[in-house]
C-alpha cells in the first residue's frame, strides 16, 4: 500500500516537471510551436475536416434513426459469433475502418447512451474498433507517400484484418466479463429531421474536440522538433505523436512495414482523440495502449504477407519531392522503433492490473 502511494506520488512529480520542462520549451522554442500549429490547422482543414466529419454526423444518424438497430436483426448471429457483442454493433464497426480513427468512438458512444450496449461491451468495443479511413490510407499514404494507390489498398485490407482478429480475440479474452443478452433500448428513433440536427450537432463538438488535440500536437511536435538534437529521437517521437505527419515527414526513412505499424498503432494524438470522443465510456488506457501496439504488429505483419503475395513494383515509390519509401525497409530507424515499440509492450503487459478492474476505469 506504501509503495503504491509512493510510486503515485512520484508519478505526479515527474508530470509536474515534465509540464514545466514542456512550458519553458514553448517559450524558448515560440516559433517552431507557433508553425507546428499553423500546419495542424491546416492539416485539418484540409484533410481531418473534410474526411472525418461526415462520417461522424453519418455514424450518430444511423443509430438515432434506428437504421442501426434495424441491421443489428440481420446482423445479430454472425456479430455475437465473432465479436460477443449485438446486431447493432456490426455497422459501427464497418464504419470505423472506412470512416476513420474516432469514428468507430463516436459509433460506441452512441450506442451506449441508447442502450444497445452495457458499458463493460462498450469499453471492450472501443479496444478494436480503430482504423485509418481509405481516404487516408490510399490518397493520402498510398497516392501521396508511395506513388500507389495498391499500397493504400493492401494497407486498408490489412489493417481491417487486424481488427477483425482483435475483436474476436478480445471476446475470448473476457469470456465470462459481460453481460451479451439482449437488452431493452432506452429511446425510441428520432424523427429524421430531430436525428439530423442532433448528428450535426454532435459531430461539430467531437469535431472540435479532434481540432483542438490535433493542433496542439502538431505544435508540440515541431517544438520537441526543434529542441531534440538526435535524429532518431526525433524522428521516433515525431512518429509516435501524430501519425499523419509523421507518416508523411519520415515517408524517406520508414519502410512499407514500419509505415504499417505506425498506422496501426495510430499515434497518441489519436488515441486522446478516441479517449475525449467516447465520453462516458472510460476505457482502460494500459489495455487500450496494448490493443494499439498489437494492432501495429498485426497491421505490418498482414501488409508484409500481401506485398509477397501480390508485389508492388519497386519504381512506384519513388517521389519528385521525397526520398523513396521501400517496401521492407530495413534500415536502423524502423529496426530501432519496433524494438522500442516491443519494450512497451512489455512494460505496458507487466503494469496491467489482471483483476476485474481492467475495463473498470
Amino acid at each position: 500500500m506504501y509503495l503504491k502511494a509512493y510510486g503515485k506520488g512520484i508519478f505526479k512529480i515527474a508530470a509536474g516537471v515534465a509540464a514545466a520542462a514542456f512550458t519553458a520549451l514553448m517559450i524558448v522554442y515560440a516559433e517552431n510551436g507557433r508553425e507546428g500549429a499553423a500546419n495542424g490547422i491546416r492539416l485539418c482543414l484540409n484533410a481531418l475536416v473534410p474526411s472525418l466529419f461526415p462520417f461522424m454526423a453519418a455514424v450518430k444518424l444511423l443509430i438515432s434513426t434506428g437504421f442501426c438497430a434495424s441491421a443489428g436483426k440481420l446482423l445479430n448471429k454472425p456479430s455475437r459469433l465473432l465479436f460477443g457483442l449485438g446486431g447493432s454493433f456490426a455497422p459501427v464497426f464497418m464504419l470505423s475502418l472506412i470512416g476513420g480513427y474516432p469514428v468507430g468512438a463516436a459509433g460506441i458512444r452512441s450506442l451506449y447512451s441508447r442502450g444497445e450496449l452495457s458499458i463493460e461491451e462498450a469499453k471492450r468495443a472501443a479496444l478494436f474498433s480503430v482504423g485509418a479511413g481509405p481516404g487516408f490510407l490510399i490518397s493520402f499514404v498510398g497516392l501521396g507517400v508511395y506513388s500507389n494507390a495498391k499500397t493504400g489498398v493492401y494497407l486498408l485490407i490489412a489493417q481491417s484484418t487486424a481488427a477483425v482478429l482483435l475483436g474476436a480475440g478480445s471476446r475470448f479474452l473476457c469470456r465470462g466479463e459481460f453481460d451479451i443478452s439482449n437488452k431493452e433500448i432506452k429511446s425510441a428513433s428520432l424523427p429524421f429531421s430531430q436525428a439530423v440536427t442532433e448528428a450535426v450537432y454532435s459531430a461539430s463538438k467531437a469535431m472540435a474536440v479532434m481540432i483542438g488535440f490535433v493542433v496542439v500536437f502538431c505544435s508540440a511536435n515541431a517544438v520537441l522538433g526543434g529542441a531534440v538534437k538526435s535524429g532518431f529521437l526525433r524522428d521516433a517521437l515525431t512518429l509516435t505523436l501524430e501519425v499523419c505527419g509523421g507518416v508523411s515527414e519520415l515517408s524517406g526513412k520508414l519502410g512499407l512495414d514500419a509505415a504499417a505499424f505506425a498506422i496501426g498503432f495510430g499515434g497518441i494524438c489519436v488515441h486522446f482523440q478516441i479517449f475525449a470522443v467516447l465520453g462516458e465510456v472510460r476505457v482502460n488506457k494500459a489495455l487500450f495502449f496494448v490493443f494499439r501496439i498489437l494492432q501495429g504488429l498485426l497491421t505490418a505483419l498482414f501488409t508484409r504477407i500481401i506485398i509477397t503475395a501480390f508485389p508492388v513494383p519497386a519504381q512506384v515509390f519513388s517521389t519528385q519531392s521525397r526520398a523513396p519509401g521501400t517496401v521492407y525497409g530495413g534500415s536502423v530507424f524502423s529496426g530501432a522503433m519496433l524494438v522500442a515499440v516491443a519494450v512497451c509492450f512489455l512494460i505496458s503487459v507487466k503494469n496491467l492490473n489482471k483483476s476485474h478492474s481492467l475495463f473498470r476505469r
